[in-house]
């Protein structure tokens, strides 16, 4: 059983690379990319938007071994939509949320990578929405041990957002604040056991591979989300990405 999990530990690392490649390829673009009037973005004077940056991390994928699945690449308020994959321009000093999930050509396995990024000076409020997630999502990877029930962990993570004074709610007919699951299982299915959210039963158990990922999304002000993936021990989990925390690019 032990070698059998190292093989899917491997095989997962695997894409989790290919999706690393996208990931920085998406960036890279967003990163070159020129601010002009009213903070429209272009390259290569043309307007930069969400379909040409999710191009160009499928093309990368493609190129390595990977299946691009539904990549988003949220800014503004489209960002505040977890679901929304994004579109049209996007502009400097506004969150920009870039979710990447492909699948491996060769072995069938997921891998799932988010970053959160601004092209130029990210404002005040992005940047506290920022350090709330980075530091929810500290404290739900220190939770993450074999043996922990994973509605814990999420219950962690929530705790840490209400200390910072975040509020989940609903306002104007759509839900604010930090509305979904902290994570969940990650293998041959994008979600798999076990989930870690509010109505979860599971209890996480060593080998086991999962996604920490918690988010903020303020209508109005724009969504912040982190989501790395690590392989559940008795003591501290093992990360399996290698991709740096960087909001202002």
């Amino acid at each position: 059983r032990r070698q059998r999990q190292m093989c899917i530990r491997d095989r997962i690392k695997r894409i989790l690379e290919i999706t690393q490649q996208g990931l920085d390829a998406g960036i890279a673009l967003i990163r070159k990319s020129k601010i002009k009037t009213k903070g429209q973005l272009f390259y290569r004077d043309q307007a930069l938007t969400s379909e040409r940056v999710r191009a160009e991390i499928h093309t990368e994928i493609s190129q390595n071994g990977g299946i691009p699945c539904n990549t988003i690449v949220a800014g503004g308020e489209q960002a505040c939509d977890p679901h929304e994959r994004g579109h049209g321009r996007l502009k400097a000093h506004q969150s920009i949320i870039i979710d990447v999930f492909p699948r491996s050509e060769s072995t069938g396995y997921f891998g799932d990578i988010t970053r959160t990024v601004v092209r130029g000076k990210a404002p005040q409020a992005i940047q506290n929405l920022y350090q709330a997630v980075s530091a929810a999502q500290k404290t739900g990877l220190k939770q993450i041990r074999s043996g922990t029930k994973a509605i814990d962990v999420h219950q962690a993570v929530q705790n840490i957002f209400i200390e910072l004074g975040y509020r989940t709610e609903r306002h104007k007919g759509h839900m604010q604040g930090f509305f979904h699951g902290t994570g969940h299982g990650l293998g041959l299915e994008i979600h798999e056991a076990p989930g870690i959210g509010s109505v979860t039963q599971d209890t996480l158990q060593t080998g086991h591979v999962v996604t920490v990922e918690p988010g903020l999304y303020y209508p109005g002000l724009g969504g912040v989300r982190l989501e790395d993936v690590v392989v559940v021990q008795d003591k501290r989990p093992k990360k399996l990405t290698n991709y740096p925390h960087e909001l202002e690019i």
